[in-house]
């Protein structure tokens, strides 16, 4: 299957203005995946609707400022493991930095996927500071060797773009910006007058008002601080205007707004899903950006019926013309903007006038349009091959995995073969990866197993890549609906799959399920290994509250989510790694609380792991935690358990278990 991996810096991007892009990406055969940082919600997330839409999920650490330079450093690492790990054919990046780190990553990469960045905005433009045009520029020039297709949503950074040296075959493109999506943006109905009504009075807008909007994020670029002055200058009390939209600047607005006297009628309304209806309780709506690449939310404005007055940038240059289809201002003119707003509050036939015009030039920006044009560039991807569906019939319920690696006690490794030959639930294939093993009579055993029951398949490679790797392997060539988890030197009881499949079928809410253990050595069992039936958020903090042979998963999870991670960090716990992951993303897994497996780990080497290997699982807790939002004030302290541990006797700990277990 060829993947298709979306970049954004701050969540709720994709939902807000690419979920074409997804559908297009789609149909052309692609699984998509989507890239950013979860804990930056800038517009609304709508993880559901994009899980619904089968995009599989992944949290990276990417900041919206270049300069926070360890976690980008940190996000690049990631997306690089992502590329390689789900095989990513076609990278699609936006926003400066998802820019930036996304085409970084593909280049470093091993895969070395198609690249396509959509700039939606230079940060370089005619009128920019001389600091931008120093830094952003060369940097632009540079990344667009990396890049097979750049974007662009304006005539400035197209002609900019076009000049750039590309990969081969590679150029710049131009689309209509995101698009309109002129059926949910429309000028107001009659039999919508009541509901309008009744919308302004919850906005705080009395009846016969002059209201102004403006949408967007609240930061310094959207510079609505020179609609706040300008609103001042005016001194008319039934002028209100109402600002839609979060962001980093609106304490500063807030202060704004109580300096000129203005709290009782400038209101901050945060950030709103209801914007078609907000467009139409507006008289008129102020967009005074500094900067833009297009201004969706002037083409929305105009697309309602609205009369547009806005800066005059490189993007509202390219649908609005002052005096024809709206009213265009210095960005920096308090005067202008008040001039503009007092002319269309005083002539309501020029608001009609300049409504009009407006709705018929959004039509060429409309949703419709930048399909036509996503879809004439989306043609030059690499094609998706044809493929054959297996007959249902055909197909095994289970696919057992198992990593392999130097697996030297041959007596061990066939007592665990022979427990999942002898389940009581025999639909099953038996995929074994041999990572790389080095000792001749493991590989001569492994060679051997083929013969000995048909449902065993050994795949492999001559070099070592870790368990992480080798499950993987399995999961991309497994044929079953469901994925039992099984190690080289354990033992299943022999109703394991038998009652691990009947639960996970008789509780949909469930994706995954293990159960508890056995502890045991070459002297027999000496302990219990006991998991939470339903682990809770803190139930990640002490360790994996899931044991990892135990475990049976859907093999649809993994059409969703990404699998094991491969990095040498996650050596040793890469099931901890992705059971944060999978919970943090809002997957549920279970523990049936019944050992159903003998779970091999030797009572006197119960603690003994390097310090490399516990420095790193601190690394993995200190990432999970901080994306499951249990960092602080506890998490801190679990994060550096693996290391203290180490100093705690493994007497003490095989005590413990030993009084667990019902021996």
């Amino acid at each position: 299957m060829n993947k298709a991996l979306i970049i954004t810096t701050t969540s709720g991007f994709l939902s807000q203005f690419e979920l074409n892009n997804v559908r297009l990406l789609q149909e052309k055969g692609y699984q998509v995946h989507y890239a950013t940082n979860f804990g930056v919600p800038i517009y609304e997330v709508k993880d559901e609707t994009l899980r619904n839409m089968g995009v599989v999920l992944h949290h990276i650490s990417i900041e919206k400022n270049p300069f926070k330079i360890r976690k980008n450093i940190w996000a690049l690492r990631e997306l690089i493991r992502i590329i390689d790990r789900e095989a990513i054919s076609v990278v699609h990046c936006h926003n400066p930095n998802g820019g930036v780190l996304g085409r970084l990553a593909a280049v470093l990469s091993k895969r070395k996927p198609f690249v396509v960045y959509t700039a939606h905005g230079f940060h370089f433009f005619q009128g920019a500071p001389v600091k931008n045009w120093l830094f952003y520029y060369p940097a632009e020039k540079v990344l667009a060797k990396f890049s097979d297709i750049i974007i662009t949503i304006n005539h400035e950074d197209y002609t900019r773009a076009d000049k750039f040296h590309y990969k081969k075959d590679g150029g710049a493109a131009l689309i209509p910006g995101v698009g309109v999506d002129l059926e949910k943006f429309y000028p107001l109905k009659e039999d919508e007058v009541h509901e309008r009504d009744t919308l302004r009075k919850d906005l705080g807008i009395p009846e016969h008002a002059f209201h102004i909007v403006s949408a967007g994020e609240i930061n310094k670029n959207k510079n609505h601080r020179v609609v706040i002055e300008a609103i001042a200058k005016l001194a008319r009390s039934d002028i209100y205007y109402s600002i839609c939209g979060e962001g980093p600047n609106r304490k500063n607005l807030e202060t704004e707004i109580k300096k000129y006297g203005l709290s009782d009628r400038v209101f901050l309304q945060g950030y709103r899903n209801d914007m078609p209806k907000i467009w139409r309780t507006a008289d008129i709506s102020v967009f005074p950006s500094l900067r833009e690449g297009m201004g969706m939310a002037g083409l929305e404005a105009m697309a309602s019926g609205i009369p547009l007055i806005a800066a005059d940038n490189r993007g509202t240059r390219e649908y609005l013309i002052d005096q024809e289809n709206g009213l265009v201002c210095n960005a920096a003119s308090a005067d202008e903007f008040a001039k503009a707003i007092l002319s269309l509050y005083e002539n309501k036939e020029q608001r009609q006038r300049y409504a009009a015009r407006a709705q018929n030039t959004v039509k060429k920006f409309s949703l419709h349009e930048s399909a036509a044009k996503m879809s004439q560039i989306y043609q030059k991807l690499p094609k998706v091959p044809e493929v054959t569906i297996e007959n249902d019939r055909e197909r095994p319920m289970i696919s057992v995995i198992m990593g392999v690696y130097n697996q030297q006690d041959l007596e061990v490794f066939e007592k665990a073969v022979n427990s999942v030959l002898q389940q009581t639930y025999r639909n099953f294939e038996f995929l074994i990866y041999n990572d790389g093993s080095s000792i001749k009579k493991v590989n001569t055993y492994m060679k051997e197993l083929e013969n000995k029951d048909s449902r065993i398949r050994v795949i492999g490679s001559k070099a070592n890549h870790g368990l992480g790797y080798a499950l993987n392997q399995c999961i991309a060539s497994a044929r079953g609906k469901y994925l039992a988890r099984m190690d080289a030197d354990d033992i299943s009881h022999p109703k394991r799959f038998e009652e691990e499949i009947s639960f996970l079928k008789d509780h949909p809410e469930y994706m995954w399920c293990g159960t508890n253990c056995k502890l045991v050595d070459d002297r027999g069992i000496w302990g219990e290994g006991v998991r939470p039936e339903e682990p809770g958020t803190d139930d990640y903090l002490k360790y994996s509250p899931y044991i990892h042979p135990t475990v049976m998963y859907r093999a649809s999870l993994f059409k969703k989510v990404a699998g094991y991670d491969e990095g040498k960090k996650t050596a040793r716990c890469e099931d901890y790694e992705l059971f944060m992951r999978l919970f943090g993303l809002g997957y549920k897994g279970y523990n049936i609380q019944k050992c159903l497996l003998d779970y091999r780990v030797d009572r006197e080497n119960y603690h003994n792991r390097s310090w490399k290997n516990r420095f790193h699982e601190g690394q993995v807790r200190y990432e999970g935690f901080r994306g499951l939002g249990i960092l602080w004030p506890k998490g801190w302290l679990y994060i550096f358990r693996p290391m203290v541990s180490r100093f705690v006797p493994s007497s003490m700990i095989v005590r413990k278990k030993e009084r667990m277990a019902d021996l």
